[in-house]
């Protein structure tokens, strides 16, 4: 049997990888001219930087530990740099002290709090077939007492443990009226990886490829060719190509267009905006946040990184940032050999990323759960042998690879069904 994959993200080659796996004929159409989409390492004058994505945090250990993905795990984690360093250690203990010291009396029980929740995400709701409704995961939250992140918003569940100026630390803009669930989805263990965020696509390709995936870049495919509302393959370059399967691990929007479904989506107005930097020497950072300059720094300017304090593989000095640049240079001082600025607009062309957004749906009702993207589809789209993955799938944006799993299981399950 031949599947088709469109899009050579991470979790476009993850699903091909566990299809191929299980035995299956597998290629992927790549429209750009290499792999990867936002996990992308570009090498300016020799010196490594993670363009749009450039921390790993959200990928289950079992999928780092498969593609022998070489995180960088710095500690603290992140600093929260306000009037003064607030550094959110690995070691739990010594975390809670540090927020304790820092006024936060009630940290310990909102960490617990998260961590129930994301220990019952991730043994029961994790890696699924079909995606679970928002009814489901409160069933089961209130069987261990942490209902209330299903039940309130993020706002009014930061209010009731963190002081009000830490609140936009753990929760993106325009999701505060979303339910807690979000603020426990990005709470991670937030690491970097070993020659920029490339490197993830690098390692999951060099599996696949290793098995008989076929990867092919430069392959644009123009439209999903269907027949009696059955996939039958896909347009590439202009050409027809026969295949039985045809998964899609494109944003759902760019999916609805080459499949001509009658779906329409929210993407919202994106204005982030993400630089690249590379410094001439080693910057300077303020005296107070030298012990935690290789952390996460989470400050008025935005959220900075330099991972090349941790990574020597990078061959130079490298800053990443969402933010404010000016106000960073401010903050990170030294004298700047290369700057690179990236928006929305920018990353809608360069990833064929439909509005520029970063999730491909926004993180927010009704694109949650089973909601995502539509209810009803889940992995697998109205049209008989389409399916769908990608961070506009259950359980949504970031670099997870759980849809690229879950969608592979859930062709896998389908077929046995229809053989048995």
């Amino acid at each position: 049997m031949k599947i088709a994959i469109i899009g050579a993200g991470h979790n476009g080659l993850i699903s091909a990888y566990y299809l191929r796996k299980r035995g299956f004929d597998v290629t992927v159409f790549e429209g750009s001219n290499k792999i990867g989409g936002m996990t992308d390492t570009q090498i300016i004058n020799g010196v490594k930087i993670s363009r749009a994505s450039y921390v790993l945090g959200l990928m289950p250990k079992n999928l780092v530990n498969e593609f022998k993905i070489p995180v960088i795990e710095q500690d603290p984690i992140q600093t929260i740099y306000l009037d003064q360093p607030i550094p959110f250690w690995r070691d739990k203990k010594k975390r809670i002290e540090e927020l304790k010291k820092a006024g936060e009396e009630k940290f310990e029980e909102f960490e617990n709090k998260i961590e129930k929740f994301k220990k019952l995400i991730e043994d029961k709701f994790t890696f699924v077939t079909s995606p679970p409704s928002k009814e489901m995961i409160i069933e089961e939250a209130e069987k261990i007492g942490v209902e209330e992140l299903m039940r309130t918003s993020a706002k009014d569940f930061l209010s009731k443990y963190l002081s009000r100026k830490l609140h936009r630390f753990f929760i993106y803009p325009g999701m505060e009226n979303s339910p807690a669930y979000l603020v426990s989805y990005f709470y991670a263990d937030w690491s970097f990886v070993e020659g920029g965020m490339g490197t993830v696509a690098d390692r999951i390709a060099k599996s696949a490829e290793e098995i008989g995936v076929n990867i092919r870049t430069s392959s644009k495919v123009d439209k999903i060719l269907i027949s009696n509302n059955k996939a039958k393959g896909v347009k590439v370059n202009g050409k027809e190509c026969d295949f039985d399967i045809v998964v899609s691990a494109t944003s759902p929007a760019e999916t609805v267009k080459l499949a001509d479904l009658d779906a329409k989506f929210h993407l919202g107005k994106n204005r982030w905006v993400k630089y690249n930097i590379i410094f001439k020497d080693s910057p300077k950072v303020p005296k107070e946040l030298e012990p935690f300059a290789s952390s996460i720094i989470d400050c008025d300017a935005g959220e900075i990184v330099i991972p090349s304090l941790l990574d020597k593989t990078l061959g130079g000095n490298v800053m990443e940032m969402m933010g404010d640049l000016d106000e960073a240079l401010s903050l990170i001082k030294g004298e700047v050999i290369y700057e690179e600025k990236i928006t929305a607009e920018d990353a809608e062309k360069m990833y064929i990323l439909p509005a520029g957004n970063i999730n491909h749906l926004p993180m927010i009702e009704p694109y949650l759960f089973d909601g995502r993207p539509v209810k009803g589809w889940g992995y697998k789209s109205p049209i008989d042998g389409l399916y769908i993955t990608g961070a506009g799938t259950y359980p949504g944006g970031q670099v997870t690879g759980i849809p690229g799993y879950n969608v592979a299981m859930k062709i896998i399950h389908d077929l046995s069904l229809k053989n048995s």
